[in-house]
């Protein structure tokens, strides 16, 4: 990158004292003293300058940085998901996302167990210690609120169309899928009672697109599973969601096959559903318990799908076609990460190297092992999956 190239920063919210209060406290052990002065200066940058555009010279010269620390220093910010960097030729577009919750940092995602691998048990109980809040004692309360629907007419599930962009949180999190599901047909074969405000979000839209994801699903299957979730006649969460459909596929158990596809084997591996693999290479009684936990997983962590499929392949041939459970999984994931995986081939390539040790280790100990040729096998098995 040369130092007279130029970069815009954008940035679709404002940030609120709980948002700095999480980077400082949280993020900055992770980016780093000059990874947190730089989300800050971009910032600062983007409010009320007048400037359109700034050289990286600038920017250098104004936080007394290299080139070459910079770019180190900008990757963290990418890879904690409070960046998003595009590029057309020697001009660069910022795109700042706000950070998480403290909620979501801690619990929801990597991030609050990879914090704690870093700074220790004890300054990690210190720090989550200072989001403690008090929740009030509902004790003999009822809850009468008002929904949105007994106040007003549902109608219509067509949003507003606002010809410009508005004011709003990048959602920050979660695994990015580009797995195409009929959204509108879901809505529009779902009984008039169930059609709730709920339905209208995009946090719910990509909950059921992940479902139908990872089972294969249609939508006449995501029509009886949220209908059996609904039947508490709350707003139906993912957990409720998740458990329907393990139970939905216990019951089907329906054959899926796919097309053999001319792509990379990373790209493959991205497209490929969790439900192909384990039901290939999970034991039958344990394939709807497996797919429930590869959904909480795919759920929980910001990572590409394909990194999760290698994963699953690999364990599940190692544990004889049984899924150990969710924490195991994400204690896997987390370990990979600490040792860069990134992508879905850092995922590949990791997790062959982690089969030729097993079998030099095998041979030192002068055993009949098999030649480590799972991978070609695997592909081979998938994209010849027509029975």
């Amino acid at each position: 990158m040369k130092n007279s190239s130029t970069f815009s920063i954008f940035s679709q919210t404002d940030l609120s004292a709980a948002d700095f209060k999480v980077l400082a406290l949280l993020y900055q052990p992770l980016l780093g003293l000059e990874g947190h002065a730089l989300y800050t200066t971009f910032y600062q940058l983007i409010n009320k300058t007048g400037r359109i555009a700034y050289t990286h010279q600038e920017l250098f010269d104004l936080l007394n940085l290299k080139n070459v620390d910079f770019l180190k220093t900008r990757n963290k910010l990418e890879a904690l998901n409070l960046l998003v960097v595009s590029q057309k030729e020697d001009a660069y577009l910022y795109t700042m996302k706000a950070p998480l919750t403290a909620k979501q940092f801690l619990v929801d995602t990597v991030f609050g167990s990879y914090l704690q691998s870093e700074i220790g048990e004890k300054n990690m109980t210190m720090l989550t210690s200072l989001f403690k809040i008090e929740l009030p004692n509902d004790e003999g309360f009822v809850n009468i609120t008002k929904s949105f629907d007994e106040m007003y007419e549902f109608k219509s599930l067509n949003l507003l169309n606002v010809g410009y962009p508005l004011q709003g949180r990048i959602q920050n999190g979660g695994s990015h899928i580009n797995y195409k599901f009929n959204y509108e047909a879901f809505i529009e074969h779902l009984p008039e009672r169930l059609k709730t405000s709920q339905l209208l979000t995009d946090k719910f839209k990509d909950t059921i697109t992940k479902i139908a994801f990872v089972y294969q699903f249609d939508v006449s299957d995501l029509v009886q599973i949220y209908e059996q979730a609904a039947k508490s006649k709350q707003n139906v969460n993912f957990a409720q969601l998740n458990l329907k459909a393990r139970q939905h596929y216990e019951q089907k158990h329906k054959l899926l096959t796919i097309k053999q596809k001319d792509m990379p084997i990373p790209t493959l591996f991205d497209q490929v559903a969790p439900q192909v693999i384990i039901q290939k290479y999970a034991k039958t009684d344990q394939q709807g318990i497996a797919l429930a936990t590869a959904t909480q997983l795919l759920e929980r962590n910001p990572v590409e799908p394909g990194i999760i499929n290698v994963i699953l392949m690999l364990i599940l041939k190692h544990k004889d076609g049984i899924l150990p459970n969710y924490n195991y999984l994400e204690k896997v994931l987390l370990d990979w990460m600490n040792k860069g995986v990134q992508t879905t081939e850092d995922a590949l390539n990791y997790s062959t190297n982690l089969e030729n040790q097993w079998e030099t280790k095998q041979k030192s100990q002068k055993q009949t092992v098999s030649k480590p040729d799972w991978l070609d096998d695997y592909i081979t098995d998938l994209v010849k999956m027509e029975d």
